[in-house]
C-alpha cells in the first residue's frame, strides 16, 4: 500500500515537474502566426513607425474617435464600445507595446514614454486631422498627454478611471490571486495560466458574473505572446521611476472633458474622483459615476458606459 502510494506521488510529482519545465521552456506561449489569425481581420493593419509594428484597427464612419486602451490590455477593451460607435463615428484604435500585437520593439524599451510617441507617430500617418481622443486607466493618461499637447487636432476628451493621482493604501489582492501571482511569476516565469487571467478579472471587476470567459482567453493569449511577460515588468518599472508632470499636463487641457468613475474599483477608489476633478483648472469635465461597477468599466457594462459616451461627443 505504501509503496503504492510512493509511486502515485514520484509520478504526480515528475508530471508536475515536467509540466512547470514545459511552461518555462515557453512551450505553451501561442505563436505569433496563431496570434495574429486569431486577433486580426480585414479591419486591422500594421503600421511601422521608428522600427516598431503597430496594430491598428479603423472601421466605420463619420467623426473620427481614436482609443487607447489600459495596462495589460489591447485594442479589443473597446470592443462593446465599436459596436456602437461605428455606425456613426470612424474607429481608430491600436495596441501599444508591449501590449497586444504591436512590437516587439527593436529598442527593447517598453514605458509610457517610449508608448507616447509611437502613438504620436500613428495618429500622423493615418493622418486625421481633427477627432475625439479617449483612454482607460493608463491608457487615459496617453489620451490626456495628447491632448494636452495637441490641442488643436482633438475635438473632445473621454478619460475613464484615469490614473491622475497616486493612490493611498488599499487592501491587498485576495490570497489566491497572491499565491497565483508568486506561482507565475517565481516558478513559471514566462507563461501566465488562464486562472492568473481569471483571478486578475476577479481582483478588479466590480461583479464577477460580468467576467466572460472569452475576455480571460483572450487577456491570457495575448498577455502570453512571446516576451510580453518580461516586457510587461521593464514597463512597470521604468513607469514607476517616470518624470512625467501629470499635473502640469492635466492644468493644459482646455477641450471639453468627460471622466468616467468607478465605484469599485480597487485601484483608484470611488473617492479617489476628489483628487483628480480639482486638476482640470481650464475646463471643467463633466464627471458620470458607477458605483456598481469595477476598473474595467467598458469590459463590464459596454452598453451603458458607451451611452453615456456617444452623449458626451454629441453634445453641442
Amino acid at each position: 500500500m505504501k509503496q503504492g502510494l510512493t509511486i502515485a506521488l514520484v509520478v504526480v510529482l515528475a508530471v508536475f515537474g515536467g509540466w512547470v519545465l514545459a511552461a518555462r521552456s515557453g512551450l505553451f506561449n501561442p505563436a505569433e502566426d496563431a496570434l495574429r489569425a486569431r486577433y486580426t481581420d480585414d479591419r486591422s493593419r500594421f503600421i511601422t513607425v521608428d522600427g516598431v509594428p503597430m496594430h491598428v484597427v479603423e472601421e466605420g464612419q463619420g467623426p473620427a474617435i481614436v482609443l487607447i486602451h489600459g495596462h495589460l490590455g489591447s485594442n479589443r477593451q473597446w470592443d462593446g464600445w465599436v459596436e456602437d460607435l461605428r455606425q456613426d463615428f470612424r474607429v481608430i484604435r491600436f495596441d501599444y507595446p508591449p501590449f497586444g500585437l504591436s512590437g516587439p520593439d527593436p529598442k527593447g524599451v517598453y514605458s509610457s514614454e517610449r508608448a507616447y510617441p509611437l502613438i504620436e507617430g500613428v495618429l500622423e500617418e493615418l493622418g486625421y486631422d481633427r477627432f475625439h481622443i479617449g483612454g482607460t486607466s493608463s491608457g487615459s493618461i496617453l489620451a490626456l498627454r495628447y491632448a494636452a499637447d495637441h490641442p488643436e487636432r482633438v475635438e473632445k476628451l473621454l478619460l475613464s478611471t484615469v490614473p491622475a493621482y497616486t493612490p493611498g493604501d488599499r487592501l491587498p489582492p485576495p490570497w489566491q490571486f497572491r499565491a497565483m501571482m508568486w506561482f507565475s511569476d517565481s516558478v513559471l516565469k514566462v507563461w501566465r495560466p488562464q486562472l492568473y487571467w481569471r483571478l486578475f478579472m476577479e481582483n478588479i471587476f466590480g461583479n464577477d458574473d460580468l467576467i466572460l470567459p472569452a475576455k480571460v482567453l483572450e487577456y491570457a493569449e495575448l498577455n502570453n505572446r512571446g516576451d510580453s511577460i518580461a516586457n510587461v515588468r521593464q514597463f512597470i518599472i521604468a513607469n514607476s521611476q517616470s518624470t512625467f508632470d501629470l499635473k502640469e499636463a492635466t492644468a493644459r487641457i482646455t477641450v471639453p472633458t468627460l471622466i468616467q468613475w468607478a465605484g469599485k474599483s480597487p485601484v483608484l477608489t470611488a473617492d479617489g474622483l476628489s483628487n483628480v476633478a480639482p486638476l482640470f483648472i481650464n475646463t471643467e469635465p463633466k464627471i458620470i459615476r458607477y458605483p456598481g461597477l469595477g476598473h474595467k468599466l467598458m469590459l463590464e457594462d459596454p452598453v451603458t458606459t458607451v451611452t453615456d459616451a456617444r452623449a458626451f461627443l454629441l453634445e453641442e
